[in-house]
């Protein structure tokens, strides 16, 4: 079994790079850490379906909260109805991979909120707009994170 996430990056980032978890650049999750029997071939295709590429992310930077379960992650909340729907196509077709399990199934369909993770490299005001360049699969690798695949919207800067 292997691990994955989906999510819409705002700057690019090139198929292979590895990231480290606790440097994540500025993005949205879509989908949160799951893990599933299928291969990556396939996993890239249901985000593909689920996901389609045919619009641009646009969000607008909320308030600022705390996530996690001691409440020590600050994080912007995003509003984006498209972010939204993106989850729930996402949630519906992960969700039929052989051996799928999410790793914090709270944080999935109606606990699904969408956010900015904020840390030195990552800040954004409220009020601030932002279009995600691009959406990518990333396999979870203990500390790191690889980027499988980017779709890239029509329009997206």
């Amino acid at each position: 079994m292997r691990s994955y996430a989906v999510v819409a990056l705002f700057h690019p980032l090139e198929i292979g790079t590895t990231i480290s978890r606790r440097a994540w650049p500025a993005h949205i999750t879509l989908a949160s850490n799951f893990t599933a029997a299928a291969a990556p071939d396939r996993v890239i295709e249901v985000v593909t379906e689920a996901a389609p590429a045919a619009e641009p992310l646009n969000v607008r930077f909320g308030e600022e909260a705390l996530f996690g379960p001691n409440h020590e992650v600050r994080v912007r909340l995003v509003e984006s109805e498209r972010a939204v729907s993106v989850h729930i196509r996402l949630t519906g077709k992960l969700e039929s991979l052989p051996g799928f399990v999410p790793e914090e199934p709270a944080y999935w369909r109606d606990g699904y909120r969408p956010h900015l993770t904020l840390g030195p490299s990552v800040t954004a005001t409220e009020g601030d707009r932002e279009t995600a360049s691009s959406v990518a699969v990333v396999e979870i690798l203990d500390s790191d994170a690889k980027v499988l695949a980017l779709l890239h919207p029509r329009g997206a800067r």
